[in-house]
């Protein structure tokens, strides 16, 4: 007679589900737009060097008019950046659904909950393992308060004809600027941690990623 005790389900602290695959890429794809908009904003189509260039290159055009045709596209370029944050304001919401009413799979306080839960009981042959679980699960969490700063900021800067927000138009400016940063330092990092992951122990994530977890085989 087998004696030998089942093990107790846990709450999984990875998911693959359609849901969350695509809240991930569609917020990689609208966050990689959001930084086009900047770069073509800040870089490309900069007033003081867009006017000499267009000088330079030969065509009829006095300074005011270079300027002018500067400013037309630095206003559609930011209309742009505009429609991209509110679709980021909607899948912001759409994760959020699912934080407060999911099931617990969906439910990232769930499983960080989960994986402190595994790294105190772990064993000490195991703790490392576990650390490393834990402080990229923790990282993730960052990212959210990230994504929550810049909506809130987003929204206060989108509306800044109210009366009440125009005292703070220049923190939420700032703020607004800082936390891009540090999404983009998010980015890089977690790009590195998921290509380090595949190569080394973890393989098959990106593919889990685009194309969700194999279903398991039923134990006959």
């Amino acid at each position: 007679m087998d004696t030998r005790i089942a093990p107790a389900v846990e709450v999984p602290i990875k998911d693959y589900r359609g849901s969350l695959r695509f809240w991930h890429w569609a917020n990689a794809l609208l966050i990689s737009l959001q930084l086009m908009t900047i770069l073509f904003q800040k870089v490309i189509v900069k007033a003081k060097t867009a006017v000499p260039e267009l000088q330079s290159s030969g065509k009829d055009v006095s300074v005011p008019q270079a300027r002018e045709l500067a400013h037309i596209i630095s206003e559609r370029i930011w209309a742009w950046h505009i429609y991209f944050g509110w679709t980021i304001i909607a899948l912001w919401v759409f994760r959020l659904g699912l934080q407060l009413s999911g099931p617990s799979e969906l439910r990232f306080s769930a499983r960080l909950m989960e994986i402190l839960r595994r790294y105190r009981l772990a064993p000490p042959a195991d703790k490392s393992k576990a650390g490393k679980i834990l402080f990229a699960k923790t990282t993730y969490a960052l990212f959210y308060l990230f994504i929550t700063i810049m909506v809130c900021t987003g929204l206060i800067l989108v509306f800044e004809d109210v009366s009440w927000l125009k005292g703070i138009h220049h923190l939420a400016e700032e703020t607004h600027n800082v936390t891009m940063y540090l999404i983009i330092g998010f980015i890089l990092i977690h790009v590195v941690g998921v290509v380090w992951a595949e190569i080394s122990e973890d393989h098959g994530l990106i593919s889990r990623m685009v194309g969700g977890e194999a279903p398991k085989a039923k134990v006959s």
